[in-house]
């Protein structure tokens, strides 16, 4: 089932532009103070401090680009999208100036590039562009801002004059180009969004190349200055940015890449086995591992990690003394059963790697033993004084509590553990599970067992397991959750996910984490039945809408003031710069929108409304 208009609990709203306070540049301070002496006589004191305002000029952070669209690297449908890319500075794409008469004009635009004729990449030095040979690419007189050097360095592509007079926005498609969004939150916090949007679309069947390049200082009189170049001389642009995607398969798109996940067996499992006997165990969610024993020799036993297709009912008595207490034989088929003795293990080998959980955890229980041993004797010596304690034991035990807190979301659990062979979880697929209790028991109690190596310390741990006074114990009833492993993890960072109950209850979230590029995994409390994956609204992207021809033609649906899309507001012609190369006349569009719509303003605001496109929502049903 696919939605493309989700609700998130949240609101996105469109703002025009956002100008900084106070825009890159030096800038001097004056304070002048003048002063009445005796005598009518007048005395001036003046002092000046001089400061620079830096920012991004050559290069960009890393940390202020939060997306890009369509993902690096896709190979999805994407010819009716818009490139863009969103930063986390909603301030920055005006922090400079393309022309210093027009406020709303950033000095950032995107170039979109076919794989024929794309230029290429060249790290020049800044005083390379400041000093450009006779005849070179045209580059602008340039002055290095404070804390620049000239052996700085910066990526720059050269095209024809010609090519990039195609290409290139005017000053008002680059204001309608560039808007921010602010994402309302539902407990009434917020972020902003700067996004920056291309006029061309992909070309369907092949590849493209996106630039992002600055235009500080470029145009003048209205127009780009091209400073008398011909058609075939070499204009000059500094490139901060690019990526690139193919638009071969719609299979590789965010719907294309869920609709077509392996779900075969559901639950993560192995395939079916015509083996009854092996069949048994592989619906447990069990494998078979190789088994080199403590003495001698070697053999295969079951293994089944804490992601388990169904339930499975065992009786175990914990606390233990060693690993060895867990593992099962079965002389049915002659073969151990090592699952929980491994996890048991495990958080063991998790709690001495942790040096501080482990000091922490051996003077937590010193310190229960001696509030037990001072109890009694306050019962039998009532009128003998006790000695305080040197550390809170609370604080202590908030920090032991905390971190078996994250071991019971499986933090720090190898992800052999959690999937033992690799057919378990294949590529392109999404398997279900939910968390055996009783292998989760044995992780926490051989995390727990640090310093059991006495029968006083066993005795202990016993105690506190029946009195349910250990910290390591399960905070969860019942988890539930699946393994995503697919393109759609790396190509759509920060996907969201909502999960549901069989009464359409929406589940809490405990985990969501990236186990490795291509490998998403979500643990709900409580019994999933449903799942939804979506993208975050900075995914939103701005594009047009298209039938199925070849080659296709283009059209716009249009929303109303409440955001809906209306048939009765179909843009059923585009208006184009250069049809056959997919470039949009932007202001000729944004005029055809306002109007349709018969809206009074029309801004970049109003424009990345008409032309935002829902982000998609694909729902698994468990079973």
């Amino acid at each position: 089932m696919v939605d493309t208009n989700v609700d998130i609990g949240e609101k996105i709203e469109f703002v025009q532009f956002h100008q900084p306070g106070l825009v890159v540049d030096d800038y001097i301070i004056t304070v002048t103070q003048e002063i009445t002496l005796p005598g009518n006589q007048k005395a001036m004191f003046s002092t000046q401090k001089h400061f620079a305002i830096s920012g991004e000029r050559f290069t960009f952070n890393p940390q202020d680009i939060q997306a890009v669209f369509p993902p690096e690297g896709s190979l999805g449908e994407h010819s009716n999208v818009l490139p863009h890319i969103a930063f986390t500075r909603s301030t920055l794409p005006w922090e400079r100036q393309a022309d210093p008469t027009r406020e709303d004009v950033p000095w950032l635009a995107l170039l979109l590039f076919e794989d024929q004729g794309k230029p290429e990449s060249q790290i020049v030095q800044l005083g390379d562009l400041m000093h450009p040979p006779t005849g070179g690419a045209r580059f602008p007189d340039l002055q290095l801002n404070t804390g620049q050097k000239a052996d700085d360095q910066a990526t720059v592509i050269d095209i024809k004059k010609g090519v990039l007079q195609t290409l290139l926005p005017t000053l008002d498609a680059l204001a309608l180009l560039t808007h921010v969004r602010v994402r309302l939150h539902a407990d009434g916090s917020q972020d902003e969004l700067a996004v920056v949007i291309g006029s061309r679309l992909p070309v369907r069947g092949g590849s493209s190349t996106v630039h992002l390049v600055s235009l500080e200082g470029r145009y003048s009189n209205g127009g780009f200055d091209y400073q008398g170049a011909g058609d075939d001389d070499l204009i000059r642009l500094v490139s901060l940015k690019s990526w690139s995607f193919a638009c071969v398969d719609e299979k590789q798109s965010f719907k294309g890449l869920l609709m077509h996940l392996d779900r075969n067996p559901g639950t993560l499992r192995l395939p079916k086995n015509d083996n009854a006997a092996v069949e048994r165990y592989l619906a447990m969610g069990y494998t078979l591992l190789p088994h080199t024993f403590r003495l001698v020799g070697k053999s295969v036993s079951w293994y089944h990690g804490p992601l388990v297709p169904v339930d499975i009912t065992t009786e175990l008595t914990l606390p233990v003394r060693a690993a060895d207490e867990l593992v099962r034989y079965n002389p049915a088929n002659g073969l151990f059963d090592i699952s929980y003795a491994a996890a048991w293990e495990l958080g063991r080998l998790l709690a001495l790697q942790s040096k501080q959980f482990a000091i922490n955890l051996y003077l937590w229980k010193r310190m229960h033993a001696q509030l037990l041993r001072q109890a009694e004797q306050q019962i039998l010596h009532a009128h003998l004084p006790i000695q305080p304690q040197s550390v809170d034991p609370s604080e202590l035990f908030a920090a032991i509590s905390a971190w078996f807190t994250d071991l019971s979301l499986l933090r720090g659990v190898p992800f052999n553990y959690l999937v033992p062979d690799e057919r378990i979880l294949p590529e392109e697929a999404i398997r279900f599970f939910r968390v055996d209790h009783l292998w989760m028991e044995c992780l926490l109690d051989g995390a727990f067992s640090i310093g059991r190596v006495s029968e006083a310390a066993y005795a202990q741990d016993q105690n506190q397991a029946n009195m349910s006074t250990s910290p390591a114990t399960m905070p969860f009833d019942a988890v539930t959750g699946f393994l995503l492993r697919s393109d759609v993890v790396s190509g759509w960072p920060g996907l969201l996910v909502n999960a549901s109950d069989a009464n359409g209850k929406e589940l809490d979230l405990l985990r969501m984490d990236r186990l490795s590029p291509d490998v998403l995994l979500c643990l709900f409390n409580g019994e999933i039945d449903s799942v939804a994956v979506h993208q975050k609204p900075e995914m939103l992207h701005s594009g047009l809408d298209m039938d199925e021809q070849i080659p296709p033609t283009y059209h716009k649906v249009l929303r109303d003031n409440q955001g809906d899309e209306q048939e009765t507001l179909t843009l059923a012609t585009i208006p184009w710069l250069q049809e056959g190369l997919r470039i949009i006349d932007i202001p000729g569009l944004a005029r055809a929108i306002q109007q349709k719509t018969g809206a009074v303003m029309f801004t970049a605001a109003q424009f990345a409304f008409q032309m935002t496109e829902g982000v998609e929502e694909v729902i698994f049903h468990k079973g």
